[in-house]
C-alpha cells in the first residue's frame, strides 16, 4: 500500500515537469493606453480684470483732487481651477457727518411800561425812574435850534412829536439777559415799532451806529425835524405844532 502511494506520487510529479516543460509560453496581454482629459488653460490674468471703486475723502498721495479711483485686482487663482467671473464693485459714498445747528436766539423778554410820561424826546418815565432810548441823541426840552433871531424852540417840538406817535399806548422796553430790570438805556417799542428808529428817521434825533445811517441821511434830505430850515417852514404841519 506504502509502495502504491509512493509511486503515485512520484507519477505525478514527472507529469507535471514533462508538461511544464511542453506547454507554449503564453501572449504577453497588450497593454491598455493611460488617457488624461485635458484641463482648459486658464485665461491669463490680464483678461480677468476684477475692479473696485475707492473715493478718497480729500485728497490722494499725489495731491490731486478727490476723484473716483480704479484699481485692477490681480488674479491669484491657481492653474487647476476655474478662474470666476470678474466683477466691478459698486462706487459707495458715506453720508458727511451731520452738522450741529446753532442754537436759536432765544426771543428778547420785554416789559410793558403802562401810562409813560414823556418829558423829553429821548426817553419816557414810568415807575419814577426815567429810560433813555438806545442808539440816539434826542435834543433836551430847553433845546432851541437856528440862528439867535430865528432860533426855534426845536427840543419842545422833538418831544410833541413823541407824544403824538405814542399817543397813550403802553411802551415796551428789552430785558437783557439775567437782568430783573428795564437798564437806564434800551431800546423801545411801540406797536412792535423801535422808537430810537422812528425819532432819527422823523428828524427829532442823531443816530449813533450804521443801523441808523440809512434814517437819518432820509430825514436830512428831506430836511424833517432837526434837519429842517427853521421854525416852522421845512417841517410837516403835525410835527411842527406843538406846545
Amino acid at each position: 500500500m506504502l509502495r502504491a502511494l509512493l509511486l503515485a506520487l512520484i507519477g505525478g510529479g514527472a507529469f507535471v515537469a514533462v508538461y511544464a516543460a511542453t506547454a507554449p509560453a503564453p501572449s504577453p496581454l497588450p497593454e491598455t493606453p493611460t488617457k488624461t482629459a485635458a484641463l482648459p488653460d486658464p485665461a491669463p490674468a490680464a483678461s480677468l480684470p476684477v475692479r473696485f471703486e475707492l473715493r478718497p475723502s480729500t485728497t490722494d498721495e499725489f495731491d490731486r483732487p478727490s476723484e473716483s479711483l480704479a484699481v485692477a485686482i490681480r488674479d491669484v487663482t491657481p492653474a487647476n481651477m476655474t478662474a470666476g467671473r470678474a466683477f466691478e464693485a459698486p462706487t459707495m459714498r458715506a453720508a458727511p457727518p451731520a452738522r450741529e445747528r446753532p442754537a436759536a436766539a432765544k426771543p428778547a423778554r420785554l416789559q410793558r411800561l403802562f401810562n409813560p410820561v414823556v418829558n423829553a424826546a429821548g426817553g419816557v418815565e414810568a415807575g419814577g425812574r426815567t429810560i433813555r432810548f438806545a442808539g440816539v441823541a434826542a435834543p433836551e426840552i430847553d433845546k432851541r435850534c437856528g440862528a439867535e433871531a430865528t432860533g426855534w424852540p426845536c427840543g419842545r417840538k422833538a418831544r410833541a412829536a413823541l407824544r403824538r406817535f405814542i399817543r397813550g399806548r403802553a411802551v415796551e422796553c428789552e430785558l437783557p439777559e439775567g437782568a430783573e430790570t428795564i437798564p437806564d438805556r434800551a431800546r423801545c417799542f411801540v406797536a412792535g415799532e423801535d422808537i430810537s428808529v422812528w425819532l432819527v428817521a422823523q428828524g427829532w434825533a442823531e443816530g449813533d451806529g450804521s443801523a441808523f445811517n440809512a434814517a437819518e441821511k432820509s430825514a436830512r434830505s428831506a430836511k424833517l425835524g432837526l434837519w429842517g430850515d427853521g421854525w416852522p417852514g421845512g417841517q410837516p404841519a403835525e410835527l411842527a405844532a406843538g406846545d
